[in-house]
């Protein structure tokens, strides 16, 4: 009788170390996947928050300021007035996005990724806030009847050049990987490379930076919402909200030399980041203890 209790009691104790073993797992995974990919309406991670934009401005309003810290906690790149004014607008922008009903919650090329928008006088999806109307009235007036903007085919294109629309307009366009010839050089406009070139000359992307994917084909585009530097030993990230994708939001890791690990993208890299001239530096900026090439 005693040994039968023993024995029990130890196949007790052993399936309780195996559920919380299992929990800690799962939770591992949970966390490694949400590190990715968000879904939803502007549910993005928020591994750095941004600054909110100076009194009086008449953009939407931002999350709160987030202090740069060392140690174990992110340093956080704090961004500029303008960028700052264009994250608010991407995430506006972002939390009304979503995918037609009739794909099921399915995420798949090219018919089912978020390129709808809650329009000002829709009720669907509920719950949703609706697509800034500044920004729809911008389509309309710059491309009228164009597909790119549209309710149901919105492209990442139309998503930086929206996002920037009521704050810096961006006036020349291009598909998504060739914004970065056309504004090269452009007065007004700055780039700082990621892939594109090679170590101790890539730069450091900063909230609201339009940012550059190069593929096989005609690339893709989305505005930066948050980056956490990365050290000489450790990753950082960047968040980027977009639309014609997978999610409204993504995160990435920001590697120590510069370049993004794209490996949840197959096929695709950052090749760069667009940002209106003066609005935060675009030297090359070197991490401590990182040598030069």
């Amino acid at each position: 009788m005693h040994s039968s209790r023993n024995v029990l009691i130890a196949i007790t104790s052993g399936v309780v170390i195996m559920s919380l073993l299992a929990f800690v797992a799962l939770s591992g995974m949970a966390a490694s996947f949400a590190w990715t990919q968000s879904g939803g309406y502007g549910n993005g991670p928020s591994i750095c928050q941004t600054a909110t934009p100076g009194a009086g401005s008449t953009q939407p309003s931002t999350f709160g300021a987030t202090p740069t810290t060392g140690g174990t906690v992110p340093t956080c790149i704090a961004p500029s007035e303008i960028g700052a004014q264009v994250v608010a607008w991407a995430r506006a922008m972002a939390k009304a996005l979503y995918v037609n009903p009739a794909c099921g919650g399915h995420i798949s090329y090219p018919d089912c990724y978020y390129t709808w928008y809650k329009a000002p006088d829709s009720t669907y999806p509920p719950g949703a806030p609706s697509f800034p109307q500044a920004v729809i009235a911008y389509g309309q007036q710059v491309c009228p009847g164009c597909s790119a903007w549209a309710n149901g085919t919105y492209q990442c294109v139309s998503f930086v050049r929206g996002a920037y629309s009521q704050v810096y307009p961006m006036r020349l366009t291009a598909n998504a990987f060739d914004l970065w010839a056309t504004y090269a050089g452009q007065p007004g406009w700055q780039e700082i490379p990621g892939a594109a070139a090679p170590p101790g000359q890539r730069g450091i992307p900063a909230p609201g930076d339009v940012v550059i994917f190069k593929d096989a084909g005609i690339g893709h585009t989305g505005i930066v919402m948050s980056v956490a530097l990365p050290t000489p030993t450790t990753d950082g990230a960047i968040t980027f909200s977009n639309a014609n994708s997978v999610s409204p939001y993504s995160t990435m890791r920001l590697l120590p030399d510069l370049t993004v690990d794209t490996s949840s993208w197959p096929g695709y890299n950052v090749w760069g980041y667009i940002r209106p001239a003066g609005a935060a530096s675009a030297q090359p900026m070197k991490l401590s203890g990182q040598r030069s090439p």
